[in-house]
């Protein structure tokens, strides 16, 4: 009888306490970049693209600078690249070599206006050029580049990703043949003296 009752008593202690559980459920992580789709706007200030081009075979004669960035996204997915676009501001081509001479008349400010120029990107009438990604396989970052109005696929090879809070900071770089973009000399003779090759290098912040 006593062990009728002592089992009775556990029982319905068992149920009392089961009652008074209260089940909590584990904290939804927050929205992130490294969780979930996620689009995030391209920091202009702190973004940038670099430049460099040269006579061919002549490493010496190089030129190289800075381009601003004036818009774009960038898109994830769980942390992982997935799209995005950035529009490049052609105005603001910067020189940051040293490989001038005053005294040729081979100056930053002509080396601008030359690069300005219809003999190149023809600023005035293309203010800016763009990228945008079709498809993302591994570091290869697929894309249309559009530089004086001309389209051409091209591969930007992603170097970093990094994701810092609802931030993400993102390098790669691309090389481009300036021929197939228009991208020349009126003169054949002169154009030849340069390498077809231009390689530039993107910087990106973008924030949530």
């Amino acid at each position: 009888m006593k062990k009728n009752l002592l089992i009775t008593l556990t029982a319905v202690a068992l149920i009392f306490a089961s009652c008074g559980e209260t089940k909590t459920e584990a904290p939804a992580a927050p929205a992130t970049p490294l969780t979930g789709d996620a689009k995030l706007t391209v920091d202009a200030a702190g973004s940038k693209v670099t430049w460099e081009g040269n006579m061919t075979g002549l490493k010496i004669y190089s030129h190289e600078g800075n381009i601003n960035i004036k818009d774009g996204n960038v898109t994830l997915k769980d942390g992982k690249l997935t799209g995005g676009a950035f529009t490049i501001d052609m105005t603001s081509i910067k020189p940051t070599d040293a490989n001038y001479s005053a005294e040729d008349n081979h100056t930053v400010e002509n080396l601008v206006g030359h690069l300005s120029s219809p003999d190149f990107f023809d600023i005035a009438n293309n203010p800016t050029a763009t990228f945008a990604i079709t498809s993302v396989e591994g570091s290869k970052v697929n894309g249309n580049l559009t530089i004086r109005g001309k389209t051409n696929p091209e591969t930007l090879e992603l170097g970093t990703i990094a994701l810092d809070g609802m931030n993400v900071k993102l390098t790669g770089s691309l090389t481009f043949d300036r021929q197939k973009y228009g991208v020349a000399f009126a003169m054949p003779t002169k154009d030849m003296l340069l390498a077809d090759n231009i390689t530039i290098g993107v910087d990106l912040l973008a924030k949530k």
